[in-house]
């Protein structure tokens, strides 16, 4: 176990992690699908914190995207 800058070991950043994701989880009921339109609405809301990744050459030519589907704010 080793300790960072922050004196936090890499066991209990895992652990605060954890705890982070179970209480957004609740937040919507443990709903997978409310988690994940919640998490589309903030994208959507902060586009510039958006990491996107650049097609391959095959993608681009074959017009291969990922698969994606925007979910409506109503549908929160």
């Amino acid at each position: 176990m080793q300790a960072n800058a922050n004196n936090y070991t890499t066991d209990s950043m895992i652990r605060e992690v954890l705890c982070l994701k179970e209480e957004n989880a609740a937040e919507y009921g443990f709903d997978i699908r409310m988690i994940a339109a919640a998490a589309q609405l903030k994208q959507r809301q902060h586009p510039e914190r958006i990491v996107t990744r650049i097609l391959s050459d095959t993608e681009q030519k074959h017009g291969t995207r990922p698969l994606t589907h925007h979910v409506a704010i109503t549908e929160l």
